[in-house]
């Protein structure tokens, strides 16, 4: 395998690579954000008052996508129930992207019963409060000092009719009313900020909650509800800070807090028994068994990346150490050295060696030089004839009597000259009277017969390159002829013993580092698939793209591949060379035969004329080549067009390999997350301790429920 073939392998795996990490992050990151609304982000900011209310400030950006209809109204329901929230009051509103504030609508209504050319006239820039308990489809005004019992209610905001925005900032504040309960030891609470029937994402929640004066760290104990990513932390004054992030539909967060009972004034919910230790022990227990729970959980996560993780590293090994031994095998392993004589293959089968040689790709281009280096084989063996200019030059000609040097100073004296884009080939006479005598290889026959086939077709053997696209065109048969050359091309290569498959367990392990790398990505964190699963899917394709399936036998395909190379390069390095005796044209029309076949014939050409300068002096061509496939190479256009000195630098191939083609043819924030989650498995999988004991550390657990509030967001 080249240098080049091995370095574009490994880029195209990098970009595979890439593109497969960049759609698994873009989707896992894309989870949750689907949502029409979401919050970007949500802040609290709490205060638990003496009497046992809370003041809670909200902080919101909000994001809406487009949909079917304009977004017209905001808003969070919270549920009332006697036993943790009496009432909701001090309601207030503005929009901090404006800086407008909201005021009061006693008679809140529903966006689909109002017009729509007077929402924005009339109900745009309120917020309103409204008992939603018997459905939201209409909204009834709620009243909390007479609206009591359990009971859903509703806080909104009206909006401008907005069709979308990637942020549209709030700031909601409000009292709940009755949430602490005051025993005879402490003054307890469980607030409830968002619930399980919350159907809106939220990006990232930061809050704090603040004690009534003389609570600290020494005389409250709190704990943190949620089974996601989330921190716990105490201020200085002994207010707790937490946040939350990518909080998903049907995720609730709950803070448990108590503190001394001394600080409560006028709570108006009481309890005769003492609180604080049934709440530390039962808070303990949830959070012990949680703990035990995810340290479990995270150990099975974390030996699965490990086993994947290290499976994959090893199949990587295994992989590349045998991709090299079957680079090896497919290589030659002789002393490169000069092979002057034809090869003992033909022509398309020399394509095909050392395009095997090389480890390219691209079928194409293979079936262009094999076709191309047949052709001129085939007129180096006399089997066709090129002439230059169309076929209307040669109308009514036998094909065996046309001298080239006549056809050429003809052309030169008219002042007409011959183009590149118009060439005749003449189907010979002995092809039809004495083929055998041609000795035609597997592959020459096939597309000699091609030719005859179009020939045929066109009822003459004399025929352009416009011509013979002609007789194929419309033809619904003619793809059998054309995979009848693909198929004898092949059939020779094969049987010629040269190659053997090979590569196998390397591809294996490749495949097997690939199903590691798609098992690291399936745990579900951003953080293992940018740092493990994508190493492991890129080496797994390098390994896969760099091993070779097809190698040389022992000896024969090592024999012919020593003598493809050879000869390639020794057509590169001809003008080097100046023992080389009399010119032989016949061996030199070899020589253009496989220098199409090795795609190198422009360099080819330029070598010969470099080694022997006769071919820059038309007369000598016509008294010594007339006929072979050097003249047709040099003399037509070459030899009027092209700048002799120093050779015929310039100067392309005779034959356009086209010409005879067989078949004529916001992620950022996101991986932040991930990384913090990751953190939180490894600290997870520690053995558990007996628990914070309320010192609102160590992050969130899971259990409780049912807190105050119970909220939920939503938009019309």
């Amino acid at each position: 395998m080249s240098r080049g073939s091995m370095i574009r392998r490994i880029i195209g795996a990098a970009v595979i690579s890439a593109v497969l990490v960049l759609v698994t992050v873009g989707s896992m990151a894309s989870q949750g954000s689907e949502a029409d609304l979401s919050y970007r982000s949500l802040d609290y900011q709490a205060t638990v008052l003496s009497n046992g209310d809370l003041r809670v400030v909200q902080t919101i950006d909000v994001h809406l996508r487009d949909r079917d209809e304009p977004w017209r109204q905001l808003y969070q329901d919270y549920q009332i129930k006697p036993s943790n929230l009496t009432a909701i009051t001090d309601v207030s509103v503005r929009n901090l992207s404006t800086g407008t504030d909201y005021s009061v609508l006693t008679n809140p209504r529903v966006p689909s019963d109002v017009p729509e050319g007077m929402w924005d006239s009339t109900q745009a820039g309120h917020w309103y409060m409204a008992d939603v308990t018997q459905g939201d489809d209409s909204l009834s005004p709620y009243d909390p000092s007479s609206d009591t019992g359990e009971r859903t209610v509703e806080v909104g905001w009206n909006i401008p009719a907005t069709d979308s925005a990637s942020s549209m900032r709030f700031r909601v504040s409000m009292t709940f009313v009755g949430v602490a309960t005051a025993h005879p030891d402490v003054a307890s609470l469980k607030w409830e900020p968002f619930g399980q029937k919350n159907q809106t994402p939220i990006g990232k929640v930061t809050g704090s909650v603040s004690f009534p004066e003389g609570i600290d760290s020494s005389n409250s104990w709190a704990w943190l509800h949620f089974d996601g990513t989330s921190t716990t932390s105490r201020a200085s004054d002994g207010s707790l800070r937490f946040s939350a992030d990518d909080v998903r539909a049907g995720q609730y967060l709950d803070v448990v807090a108590m503190f001394d009972v001394s600080a409560a004034k006028g709570v108006a919910r009481t309890d005769s028994t003492d609180a604080k230790q049934r709440i530390i022990d039962d808070e303990t227990q949830q959070e012990s068994e949680w703990r035990e729970s995810q340290r479990r959980a995270a150990i099975r996560r974390i030996v699965l990346v490990v086993v994947f993780a290290v499976a994959g590293l090893a199949a990587i090994v295994v992989g590349l150490v045998l991709a090299r031994r079957s680079r090896r095998q497919a290589s030659y392993q002789g002393d490169l050295d000069y092979w002057r004589d034809p090869p003992d293959l033909s022509p398309a089968s020399a394509a095909s060696m050392l395009v095997m040689l090389n480890g390219e790709k691209g079928k194409a281009s293979l079936q262009n030089r094999q076709m191309s280096s047949t052709v001129l084989s085939l007129v180096s063996k006399g089997a066709i004839s090129l002439l230059p200019g169309s076929d209307r030059l040669y109308r009514g000609l036998d094909p065996g009597r046309i001298d080239a040097s006549t056809i050429v100073r003809s052309a030169a004296r008219s002042g007409t000259g011959a183009s590149r884009d118009a060439m005749t080939m003449a189907i010979m006479p002995v092809c039809r009277d004495n083929r055998e005598s041609l000795a035609l290889s597997q592959s020459e026959d096939a597309v000699l017969r091609l030719l005859e086939t179009a020939a045929g077709r066109l009822g003459t053997s004399v025929f352009d390159f416009a011509s013979l696209r002609r007789a194929f065109k419309g033809w619904k048969d003619g793809y059998k002829v054309s995979e009848d050359v693909s198929s004898a091309m092949a059939n020779e290569f094969a049987l010629l013993g040269a190659t053997r498959s090979i590569g196998g367990g390397a591809v294996l392990c490749g495949v097997l580092g690939v199903a590691c790398a798609v098992a690291l990505a399936m745990q579900g964190s951003l953080a293992v698939v940018v740092s493990l699963a994508a190493p492991v899917l890129f080496l797994s394709l390098c390994v896969i793209a760099t091993s070779r399936t097809k190698g040389l036998t022992v000896p024969e395909g090592q024999r012919l591949a020593g003598q493809v190379l050879g000869l390639r390069r020794y057509l590169e390095d001809f003008s080097d060379f100046t023992d080389r005796g009399a010119a032989d044209l016949v061996l030199w029309d070899r020589y253009l035969v496989y220098a199409a076949a090795f795609g190198i014939s422009e360099k080819a050409l330029r070598q010969l004329a470099l080694a022997y300068p006769e071919l820059s002096d038309g007369q000598w061509l016509d008294q010594n080549a007339s006929g072979s496939l050097i003249y047709w190479s040099y003399r037509p256009w070459a030899f009027q067009r092209a700048a002799m000195a120093g050779g015929i630098a310039g100067t392309a191939a005779s034959i356009d390999p086209s010409a005879f083609s067989a078949t004529v043819g916001d992620i950022g924030s996101q991986i932040s997350s991930s990384f913090s989650e990751l953190r939180s498995t490894i600290a997870a999988a520690r053995p558990s301790s007996s628990g914070s004991g309320g010192s609102f550390s160590g992050g969130g657990f899971g259990g409780s429920g049912g807190g105050s509030g119970g909220g939920s967001f939503g938009g019309r």
